[in-house]
């Protein structure tokens, strides 16, 4: 049988693989900047117009009566399966689409610190981070400006602030009485930081406060790159977007440098090319690592630039648990509009570093506390455990429903160095990939940390005069649910120990940078996009100046 080989002809400057955070800076950055761009990504543009943002719940329920279905922006594990030991499961989460996760984001939108950044060098656990805030800072001012982030003046060590910060929401009365009573205990509750847009930026709708950020916003008033990068990208002309472009491996010649993308047609399963000079990946650091691990060649038989042995490995995320309850001071009173921005309105910045503060374990905690107040999504969780039955039922949950609080702390997970993703040459995907499988457990640290995550929020709670509901102190979600990987890919400056520079280059391949969480050293206690974004931005830079010198 004779084979047909298509030698495709151009060659892109940059190839970028994603359009999420990472991969739609890294395209907006690259083209306003005159470079030409060709973005593959695995899904299609979302159409605003089909959200069900302003659907109510009864709305709903009566539309998928009738089999409508609001957008499936998860993707379907069927699809794109992925193994996990048995007894440990690790619960992921993927956007296959223009904009990936952001389009469904939480949009909370919070600063690393040199207390994070520094941490593993004070403490010995593992690689510190290559950079210190100083080299990030001017970055995050622009990624401020650019997106829209809401928040308040506050600035401490541990939670930078920002003078670019838009209006922040007022927080809801149960908020205050929360607030209120950890003030009491000397633990802070500060505005919170999101990328939702309380005023326009650059000519762009408001938010309008509806609350349902978690449907998709159908008027693009939070960030989401689909909306505020790609269509500038777009407007220079310099951008091609492939969609439905499933990325299996990195072909590389015989030095080991990069030279074209292998994918495969979502829809067709027809396998395609593209050749460019640099590959960015930002596809999302489970499958970018899945990519990476894919591209073995003579020149990287362990993965690419995976040499060192690190690629994969060092997963880390965040634990978590979800406290629920009631203020009886505030029950019976009316129902009030606390739908706001969507979640939170107030965030508890980690203290346990400070002095007069004690810890058996390594690193800290925050907390949010979305879903409090009277929500507009009807009953809360837990009102199904009143006693009662008829209209005193009914009764008793509306009493509660303006009443009702949820704290939810975020702790920081240790990168381990068999917490890890591998592929699996025995198990291919419909493309016949190999498919990936997630290592992942929390162990000693992460138990304490527990204990003192549930001391504290219990110790709120006291202070602020709150009743619990189907609280089981102790009780995590499930590993994977804070959908926050890192690790996997991470910058360093021991290439022993590392993959990327500081500037997200890979040590072992000068023309493939990674800029999306897998980069990441540590987890820290905060939700990653705000920074994804500001060292996108900031690899970015450093690649097109490479370009105009001609090293690349």
């Amino acid at each position: 049988m004779t084979m047909q080989i298509i030698s495709p002809a151009k060659v892109y400057p940059v190839i970028v693989i994603g359009s999420g955070a990472s991969g739609g800076m890294a395209a907006w950055n690259l083209t306003r900047q005159g470079i030409e761009v060709v973005l593959l990504d695995a899904g299609e543009k979302f159409d605003r117009a089909t959200y069900w943002t302003h659907v109510t719940p009864w709305e709903a329920r009566e539309r998928r009566g009738r089999g409508e279905r609001a957008p499936q922006f998860f993707l379907d594990t069927r699809e794109s399966p992925y193994a996990t030991p048995t007894g440990r499961p690790f619960e992921l989460t993927r956007v296959w689409g223009h904009g990936g996760k952001t389009n469904v984001w939480g949009r909370v939108s919070l600063r690393l610190s040199d207390v994070n950044l520094k941490e593993p060098a004070r403490d010995g656990w593992e690689i510190p981070w290559p950079i210190a805030y100083a080299d990030i800072a001017p970055y995050y001012d622009r990624v401020d400006q650019l997106i829209g982030v809401c928040g308040g003046d506050d600035d401490s060590d541990i939670l930078p602030g920002s003078r670019f910060h838009l209006p922040p929401p007022a927080p809801r009365c149960a908020e205050r009485l929360i607030q209120k009573g950890a003030k009491t205990l000397d633990i802070p509750f500060v505005p919170t930081r999101r990328a939702n847009r309380t005023r326009s930026v650059r000519g762009s709708i408001p938010c309008h406060y509806c609350g349902n950020c978690g449907a998709g916003c159908d008027v693009a008033a939070f960030f989401c790159s689909a909306d505020h990068l790609l269509p500038e990208a777009l407007a220079t002309k310099k951008l091609e977007i492939r969609s439905n472009a499933v990325v299996s491996r990195i072909i590389t010649d015989a030095s080991g440098l990069a030279t074209a993308v292998q994918y495969f047609d979502r829809r067709t399963g027809a396998e395609r090319q593209v050749r460019g000079k640099v590959v960015v990946v930002g596809a999302s650091c489970v499958d970018s690592t899945r990519i990476l691990l894919n591209s073995t060649s003579r020149t990287h038989p362990n993965g690419l630039g995976n040499g060192s042995d690190v690629i994969g490995r060092y997963l880390c995320e965040q634990i978590r648990f979800h406290a629920n309850g009631y203020l009886p001071a505030l029950a019976g009173g009316p129902t009030r509009n606390d739908r706001g921005i969507g979640g939170e309105h107030l965030y508890m910045p980690r203290f346990n570093h400070r002095p007069g503060h004690t810890r058996d374990y390594l690193r800290g905690f925050g907390a949010q506390m979305w879903n409090t107040g009277a929500s507009s999504g009807g009953a809360h969780g837990g009102s199904e455990k009143i006693p009662g039955f008829g209209i005193g039922l009914k009764q008793e949950i509306k009493r509660r429903h303006p009443a009702w609080f949820e704290i939810h702390p975020y702790g920081e997970v240790l990168p381990y160095a068999d917490n890890r993703i591998t592929v699996d040459a025995a198990k291919l995907d419909r493309f016949g990939v190999p498919t990936i499988r997630i290592d992942y457990r929390v162990r000693e640290n992460e138990r304490k940390m527990t204990e003192h995550m549930a001391d504290t929020v219990e110790e709120i709670v006291k202070a602020a005069g709150g009743v619990f509901v189907n609280y089981n102190r102790g009780d995590l979600d499930g590993n994977g649910t804070a959908i926050h990987e890192h690790g996997t890919c991470r910058m360093g400056d021991d290439p022993k120990r590392s993959a990327l520079t500081a500037f997200n280059r890979m040590h072992e391949v000068r023309n493939v940078y990674v800029v999306d969480g897998s980069a990441f050293p540590t987890a820290t206690e905060k939700n990653p996009t705000l920074t994804i974004l500001a060292l996108a931005w900031r690899a970015t830079d450093h690649l097109a100046a490479e370009l105009k010198k001609g090293t690349l």
